[in-house]
């Protein structure tokens, strides 16, 4: 009824699951991911303690495959089960139950795993596996590329419902203090995997920290400065940076906050666009 990978990027040391299935809010159930340890996703007949406890086991050093042992071990439904592991030094490893609805099965690559039951083929996995090595970007985009090619390929038998995308990121989080940097899902949807997309380029916008800074001179400071006046948000006698920084707080991007006398390039664009 479900199929999604694990991966990390080790350069960007980060850890994430994707997920699609046919069944409610597939995201707040499936994947589990933790900064510098690894991504777990549990599914078919899901234990969700396989979640935070598969994490535990990665953060005291076991090799995934030492981390899926454990979970299994003595589980009376373990044949049920479809649990994927994966940890911070891309080592991967996928469990598929014999008793898991066909088509099940998963496959396991350098720095990630793909898994899948209810699917309409084996090409659904294999389908997965090649895009998520063939995507270049950041790790969350070649997950959803991944999800993508997994659905042209035939997806889970029954159809879309639901889907989920978290990445770990040390420091990553909003505020800069926590793990929690994409979390994100789409419970009940005709095209989930288009909609969990569409979020991915929300968070992008809203979250992401700036990359692509200008330095404002008197030319960008007149053109900030008519903007904010044009939306109201610049009161007479204000400070223009004052201004700015209140301005990005409203419009929900204080997160891509610069300095003083510098400002992100989506923020100017955005600033533009604004009515």
């Amino acid at each position: 009824m479900t199929f999604s990978i694990v991966a990390v990027d080790i350069e960007a040391n980060e850890a994430g699951v994707a997920v699609e299935s046919k069944f409610l809010a597939a995201g707040a159930v499936v994947p589990w991911a933790r900064g510098g340890v690894g991504a777990v996703a549990t599914q078919a007949l899901a234990d969700v303690t396989f979640g935070p406890r598969g994490l535990d086991l990665l953060a005291e050093g076991r090799e995934p495959q030492a981390v899926l042992d454990r979970l299994l071990d003595g589980d009376p439904q373990r044949e049920q089960r479809q649990v994927a592991v994966v940890d911070a030094a891309g080592r991967a490893a996928s469990f598929t139950g014999k008793e898991c609805f066909d088509w099940a099965g998963g496959r396991t690559g350098d720095g990630y795993a793909c898994q899948g039951n209810i699917l309409a083929s084996p090409e659904v996995v294999a389908a997965m596996a090649d895009a998520f090595e063939a995507a270049e970007g950041p790790l969350a985009e070649r997950l959803v590329e991944a999800l993508r090619a997994g659905q042209r390929a035939g997806g889970d038998r029954r159809g879309q419902e639901a889907a989920g995308l978290v990445v770990a990121k040390p420091g990553g989080g909003y505020g800069g203090n926590h793990d929690r940097f994409i979390d994100l899902r789409v419970d009940h949807h005709d095209q989930p995997i288009e909609e969990l997309a569409k979020l991915l380029d929300l968070h992008r916008l809203y979250f992401q920290r700036p990359a692509d800074v200008v330095e404002a001179d008197g030319r960008v400071e007149a053109e900030i400065r008519s903007n904010l006046e044009r939306l109201g948000k610049l009161e007479p006698g204000q400070d223009l940076w004052d201004a700015l920084s209140a301005y990005m707080g409203w419009a929900n991007l204080e997160e891509r906050w610069v300095a003083r006398g510098r400002i992100d390039r989506r923020v100017l664009e955005y600033l533009r666009q604004d009515r």
